[in-house]
Formats: C-alpha cells, sequence, structure tokens
C-alpha cells in the first residue's frame, strides 16, 4: 500500500515540476496561436482561393467527384434507396492546398526566429568577449595572447553545434557582465588607479 502512495506522490511531484516550468505556457500560447491562424489559413483558402480556382473549373472545387457507383432511386425516382458511392478528389487537392499554405507559413515564421535567436546569440557572445577584453585591460594583463597560447585554448570542432541559450539566460549573462564591468569600474579611483 505504501508503494502506491509513493508513486502517487512522486506522480504529482513529477507533474507539478512539468506544469510549473516555462514551456507549458509556451505550448498554452502556440496552441491558442495555431487555432487562431487555422481559422485564418480557413478563411483564405474557403474565401479567396477556393472561389478563384471554382471560376477556373466553372464550379465548385468541392464537386470534383468520380461516380464509383451510381445512387439507387425508388419507383418515383426522388427517394433515394442508396447512396451513390464518389471519391471526392476536389476535397483532396482542397486539402493538400491548405496543407501547403500552413506549411510554408510556418515555415517561414520559424525561419525568422530561429535567425533571430541565432543573432541575439552572436551578439551575446560580442558583448561577452568584449567585457571580457575590457576586465583585462583594467587588470593591466595584455589583450592580445602569444599565438601559441591561442592555439592551446583552441578548442577542438564539436561534432555537433551546442543549443542556442534561452533569451531569459542571455539576458542573465548580459546583466552579470554589466555588473562585474561596473564593480570594476567602481574599484578604480577617479583619477585613474586602483584603491
Amino acid at each position: 500500500m505504501k508503494k502506491k502512495e509513493r508513486k502517487k506522490s512522486t506522480f504529482w511531484k513529477d507533474f507539478k515540476a512539468f506544469i510549473s516550468r516555462g514551456n507549458i505556457v509556451d505550448l498554452a500560447v502556440g496552441l491558442v496561436v495555431g487555432a487562431a491562424f487555422t481559422a485564418i489559413v480557413n478563411s483564405l483558402v474557403n474565401d479567396i482561393i477556393k472561389p478563384l480556382i471554382a471560376l477556373l473549373v466553372d464550379g465548385d472545387f468541392s464537386e470534383l467527384v468520380v461516380v464509383l457507383r451510381q445512387a439507387v432511386y425508388d419507383t418515383d425516382g426522388v427517394t433515394v434507396l442508396q447512396e451513390a458511392i464518389t471519391l471526392n478528389y476536389g476535397n483532396l487537392i482542397m486539402a493538400i492546398l491548405t496543407f501547403l499554405i500552413d506549411a510554408f507559413v510556418i515555415f517561414t515564421v520559424l525561419r525568422i526566429v530561429t535567425k533571430a535567436k541565432n543573432r541575439l546569440y552572436e551578439e551575446s557572445q560580442k558583448l561577452k568577449e568584449r567585457f571580457a577584453g575590457n576586465k583585462e585591460d583594467a587588470e593591466g594583463e595584455p589583450e592580445e595572447a602569444p599565438a601559441a597560447e591561442k592555439e592551446a585554448e583552441t578548442p577542438a570542432p564539436a561534432a555537433e553545434p551546442a543549443p542556442a541559450p534561452t533569451v531569459e539566460a542571455l539576458l542573465a549573462e548580459i546583466r552579470d557582465l554589466l555588473r562585474e564591468q561596473k564593480a570594476a569600474a567602481e574599484e578604480k579611483k577617479p583619477d585613474g588607479q586602483e584603491k
């Protein structure tokens, strides 16, 4: 009985940790935005693209079908005894078109976000290098090391690039570097000599 309670409490503990992550909020926001985006794409396809294609085809695209078996009617000619069996390839074409539009827009948005993230990461690395250089100058160390030391410090190329850090981590690094620079500046006297 105790083992079951332990598993239950561990389950809820793990669930609470999962929910409290920032990723779940991002997922929820993505879901809401995705639903709204789907409505926009459906409207684009149904209200703009579909009528243009219908103009070319001389009718509604959903009416494009191949009849496999005709409907069976009663003797009155109105009552349908057995529905017709059809292949609705017009609906398939519209679904494929909607998918391609969705995929193109999502790809474009992800590409923009990825480029922005990479640019932010590169800028943070440049700032980090600049602050590291300023710190070395303040301590009186030479700015450039001999070539042999640089080669020894250069790491071997990695097989896979490291994942880009989150925006929060980059901002925290920048904040810490600014604090270090401010502390180093406060240690100096106004005439440029250290305390």
